[in-house]
C-alpha cells in the first residue's frame, strides 16, 4: 500500500493526542495540542492520501517494470542472482526474485516492504524511490563483507535463503560501515 497513513498512537500513555504518519519514506509521530486537533488532522490526513491517491498517475505496468529493470544490477535478484526479479523491496530500493520474497515477508515490514513489480500499484514516488537507490548499490554496502562461500544463488534452497537473509538484513553481518 502506498500513500501516506495516519494512525492513532493511544496506546502510549504518555503522549496524549499523538498520531503516527506512515509512508513509503518512514514513519514519524506528531502531537496534536488537544484531542479533538488530532482527530481533525488525522480527518484532514485521510482525506488528502484518498484524494492524491486517486489524482496519482500511476505508471503503466510494462513501464515501471522495464525502469525498475533498467537500475544498475536490478535485472537480476539482489540476493540470489536470479534473473528477470518480479518482486521489489520498496524500503531498500532493490529487485527480488519469488523465492527470496518469500524470506523477506517472513522478516516483517520493519525489515522488508515487499511489493510485486506485476500485481501491485506503483505510484511515481515509489518508482522515484527505487530509481534512486538499487541492487548495485544497496549491494555495495550491504553485501561489502560477504565472501563467495557467504552468499546464496538462484539454487539454493528455502533454508539457505533464510540463513543468508536474515544475516544480510536482521544481523547486518556483510555491512559496511562508513
Amino acid at each position: 500500500s502506498s500513500g501516506i497513513n495516519a494512525e492513532y498512537g493511544g496506546n502510549e500513555a504518555s503522549r496524549n493526542s499523538c498520531f503516527y504518519m506512515v509512508s513509503p519514506k518512514g514513519k514519524r509521530c506528531y502531537q496534536a495540542l488537544t484531542e479533538l486537533d488530532r482527530r481533525n488532522w488525522m480527518a484532514s490526513l485521510t482525506q488528502s492520501s484518498i484524494n492524491a491517491l486517486q489524482r496519482t498517475n500511476s505508471t503503466t505496468q510494462g513501464d515501471h517494470v522495464a525502469r525498475m529493470h533498467a537500475i544498475a544490477g536490478n535485472s537480476v535478484c539482489a540476493d540470489c542472482g536470479a534473473p528477470d526479479p518480479e518482486w521489489a523491496c520498496i524500503d531498500h530500493g532493490i529487485t527480488i526474485c519469488i523465492d527470496c520474497s518469500g524470506v523477506h515477508r517472513s522478516l516483517g515490514v520493519n525489515i522488508s516492504k515487499v511489493r510485486s513489480l506485476l500485481l501491485d500499484n506503483w505510484t511515481d514516488d515509489i518508482i522515484t524511490c527505487m530509481e534512486s537507490k538499487g541492487n548495485s548499490r544497496f549491494n555495495e554496502r550491504y553485501e561489502h563483507h560477504a565472501s563467495a562461500a557467504d552468499k546464496i544463488s538462484c539454487d539454493s534452497s528455502r533454508v539457505e535463503r533464510d540463513v543468508f537473509i536474515r544475516r544480510k538484513y536482521v544481523e547486518k553481518a556483510f555491512y559496511r560501515k562508513d
